[in-house]
Order: structure tokens, then sequence, then C-alpha cells
């Protein structure tokens, strides 16, 4: 691994918090913070640990981890969690949200294909737009890549749906 792709990597970090808003991040890691620590975390301190063009102060891991748990609430985890494994040349495993058995009928099924094809839509909604300038700026490529993962997760439930459905009549 190269110094450049740990750089990128922080970089996109740094994008994506901006984009879901730094100072809502903060106030929800200085909270889970100062829960634990019994001690607060400068609000100054914490944008340049989230800077990556900054090198005196970083994230130290259990920061990472709260960054991350206050992006999951969001709904905008994946995207870093990719990139981050990614440096270790590993993927994300999507498993679904559905944890409770689901019996789909006609009109559940579907929402579960309109919602699929409406994600999937959104994506290339994404692509053609960062495109559009022939250059993918990073905000695009995060925007891309949340897309991405919202359809990933509207095919998981839609594989989820076809299963429940095999060998029923729905109409």
């Amino acid at each position: 691994m190269k110094n450049e792709e740990i750089d990128q990597f922080l970089g996109a970090l740094h994008a994506h918090c901006k984009s879901v808003g730094i100072e809502e991040i903060f106030r929800k890691v200085s909270s889970y913070y100062k829960e634990k620590n019994d001690k607060a975390i400068k609000p100054s301190t914490f944008q340049n640990k989230i800077n990556a063009h900054r090198g005196e102060h970083k994230l130290n891991i259990e920061e990472f981890i709260y960054v991350l748990l206050v992006l999951k609430q969001e709904d905008s985890h994946t995207v870093v969690l990719q990139d981050f494994l990614a440096l270790f040349g590993f993927r994300l495993e999507y498993i679904s949200e559905i944890t409770e058995y689901c019996d789909f009928d006609h009109k559940s099924f579907m929402e579960a294909w309109m919602n699929f094809n409406k994600e999937h839509g959104d994506v290339q909604i994404a692509l053609s737009s960062a495109l559009s300038d022939y250059k993918i700026t990073t905000n695009e490529l995060n925007n891309i890549k949340k897309e991405l993962a919202e359809q990933i997760e509207a095919m998981t439930k839609l594989r989820f749906a076809l299963d429940n459905v095999c060998g029923k009549q729905l109409a």
C-alpha cells in the first residue's frame, strides 16, 4: 500500500463528510466521545482531524469508528467502508437489512422491483451528470458510489422478494 492511496482515502473521507455535514458529524461524534471518555473533542481539532490536507492531527481508530456510526445513521457509510476495505484488497459484502420474515405478495413484490428500477435510474443519472464535462470530480464520485450502494440494497431486497415469491401465483 502506498501513501498516496492512504491520502486518497483520507481525501475521499473528508469530501464525503463534507457532503453529509461535518458540523453534524462532529456534534454526534463528540457526544459519543464525551459519553465514553468523559471529555470533549474541540470543534477545531475535529475539523483538523477530518481534513485530509492537515498533517498535524489525524482521527484515531475510535474516532473513525464513531464517524462511521454517524454515517451509518445517515445511511451513507458504505462508500467509506468500501474505500477503506479496498486499501487492503477486500470488498464489502452487502447483507440485507431484512431481518424478519416478510411474505411478499403481488403489490410488495412489484414495489421491490420498481424500487430497484428507480435506484438503477438514479445511478444512471449520477453517472450521466458526472460525465457531462468528461471528468468525474471527487464529489461526483462519492455521489455515484452512494447511488450504487442504494441500488445494491434495492437489488438485495429484490433478490429476497424473488426467493419469497417463487412458486406463488402473484396475480
